[in-house]
């Protein structure tokens, strides 16, 4: 990047800074305006929407944003009225601290709606030129009509966006085919992937094998699977004795959850939301596997996301117990860095049993794949000079 450059990025709180990409961001640009907005309550303790300039990587102004209620599901119902809310306070900031940080040079975002405000923010002759990074795709099938409604809605503003953003690129090579094959993108032009980073450690933790600890880290949604482990949890129990699961993490199904590790024999712990990198890292650590075991659901987002929570995984070196719903599952698989199952309890049970069989082999080979998604080399196509 050339000196003294700066940069607005858009996103939704807990994915801020998800694969290391804050931290590029203040590696790379002199300025950063960092516009945080919260989508789930996550826990009792999470930040509000916030505002965060970051100059030379040291914070230099901080303000709270106003947030519309993001309980579900009121949070949802209100998601037009929050769309707007976040365009005027984009609209509003950015022109009140023109003065002092602008011009501006890039506007940088994951989402749909906030790439179109980019888009408009461009147009305005506030932000020279716009990258968006894509994310997701929301099929517009659900057993909820208003699921369906908002989805909807929402790709009304994605194919916009992809259209007229400067530089489009897509977290994995499906989310570019879709949109070739809906004929919203020329199918003869090559568009880049980049996946979600790792900042993966130098080698592997040496730990005992006994008993087994099991870590699960993201926001607490029933379509993330976690029901499995407690569907096993009497074979986990006979066949593990003292295994024991970590879950890091809140959000909508949170209650649920805690509501059933108390009929569960299954020893859990509840960390809530935990913002602090290192001490994450210090959990993960005294842990064994990462489970990811996904949803197989035809409207289930993760199908054309990239998976954040296996790159933290294996990035400290934690072998894998995923589901096939990603398409970095076949890295998973090809690499021996975890097992891929289907959304089946005895199949996870015996998955436990295939990496602890050989442990220090799937640690090694799920840090080898970490070291090829490292974020400071991968990240560079995403900001073109």
């Amino acid at each position: 990047m050339t000196p003294h450059t700066n940069i607005i990025y858009v996103n939704f709180s807990p994915y801020e800074n998800a694969g290391n990409i804050l931290t590029y961001l203040q590696d790379h640009f002199t300025t950063v305006l960092s516009f945080t907005f919260n989508f789930h309550k996550i826990s009792e303790d999470h930040h509000q929407s916030h505002l965060c300039i970051y100059e030379k990587k040291k914070i230099v102004y901080e303000c709270r944003l106003f947030q519309t209620p993001t309980n579900a599901p009121v949070a949802f119902i209100l998601l037009p009225v929050r769309s707007l809310v976040i365009f005027a306070q984009l609209l509003f900031h950015l022109i009140r601290l023109q003065k002092t940080y602008g011009p501006y040079t890039t506007y940088f975002t994951v989402n749909a709606f906030t790439a179109w405000s980019g888009n408009i923010l461009r147009s305005l002759g506030i932000v020279k030129k716009t990258i968006f990074w894509v994310w997701d795709y929301y099929p517009p099938i659900h057993d909820s009509f208003i699921v369906r409604f908002m989805r909807f809605l929402y790709w009304q503003f994605d194919i916009p966006a992809t259209k007229q953003t400067d530089h489009v690129v897509f977290m994995n090579k499906r989310l570019a085919d879709l949109r070739k094959n809906l004929g919203i993108l020329p199918k003869n032009i090559s568009y880049p992937v980049v996946g979600i980073g790792t900042n993966p450690i130098s080698k592997p933790y040496h730990k005992s094998t006994h008993p087994i600890a099991l870590a699960f880290i993201g926001v607490l949604k029933r379509s993330q699977g976690l029901d499995i482990v407690y569907k096993s949890a009497n074979s986990l129990i006979k066949r593990y004795p003292g295994i024991t699961l970590h879950v890091i993490g809140g959000g909508p199904d949170m209650d649920y959850f805690r509501k059933l590790s108390t009929t569960s024999p299954l020893p859990t712990t509840f960390y809530g939301y935990v913002k602090n990198d290192s001490k994450i890292d210090g959990i993960l650590k005294e842990c064994h596997i990462g489970i990811a075991p996904y949803i197989a659901d035809k409207d289930n987002v993760a199908y054309y996301t990239d998976p954040s929570k296996i790159k933290r995984y294996i990035e400290v070196g934690l072998p894998v117990i995923t589901t096939n719903v990603f398409d970095f599952s076949k890295e998973i698989t090809k690499n021996s860095a975890g097992v891929v199952i289907s959304y089946d309890a005895d199949e996870f049970v015996d998955a436990v049993g295939l990496l602890m069989s050989d442990y220090p082999h799937f640690q090694e080979q799920a840090l080898l794949l970490a070291k090829r998604c490292e974020y400071k080399t991968n990240y560079k196509t995403l900001f073109p000079v």
